[in-house]
């Protein structure tokens, strides 16, 4: 009886450790041919590689970029983002007249800040030109007086 529950135990124990990883965030290097290359130990967060056309992305870990994105629910404002996934241009459609300057920040999947652009709009579009960013998905949020949204784009 007692080899019996210890053999029950064992698996759940398991999955309990699979679910709990440590990690390391590694170093991040360009190589001579442009490829940006980002490591880490334990797949806590995505990493991916590129060189500017191409990008390969690894991993399986649940980012916090859901959490951001989820925050949009408490807003009172509504904004559509078009078209996405996109080449150039990216446009922001929101439900009402934003009358504050807004801050618009886009991040890279390591997390770091590739785009800011502070932008003052007449209408309820705001159209940001990201031409220069590789091919790859980025969290873009947007920053006004007592406004805050979320969102992931991807550039093909």
């Amino acid at each position: 009886m007692r080899y019996l529950f210890i053999f029950l135990t064992v698996p759940f124990y398991g999955q309990i450790l699979h679910h709990q990883m440590i990690s390391s965030q590694g170093l991040t290097t360009k190589t001579a041919d442009g490829y940006i290359i980002s490591q880490t130990i334990g797949q806590q967060s995505v990493i991916g590689n590129s060189n500017g056309s191409t990008v390969v992305i690894q991993g399986f870990q649940q980012s916090l970029w859901g959490s951001y994105i989820a925050s949009n629910e408490k807003t009172e404002i509504s904004t559509q983002t078009y078209p996405n996934p996109f080449t150039e241009t990216v446009n922001f459609q929101f439900s009402q007249l934003m009358p504050n300057q807004i801050t618009v920040y886009v991040f890279d999947i390591s997390g770091r800040l590739v785009f800011e652009k502070k932008e003052t709009i007449d209408n309820s579009i705001l159209t940001i030109n990201l031409a220069n960013l590789p091919q790859s998905e980025y969290l873009v949020r947007l920053q006004a007086t007592n406004f805050n949204y979320y969102t992931k784009i991807i550039k093909l």
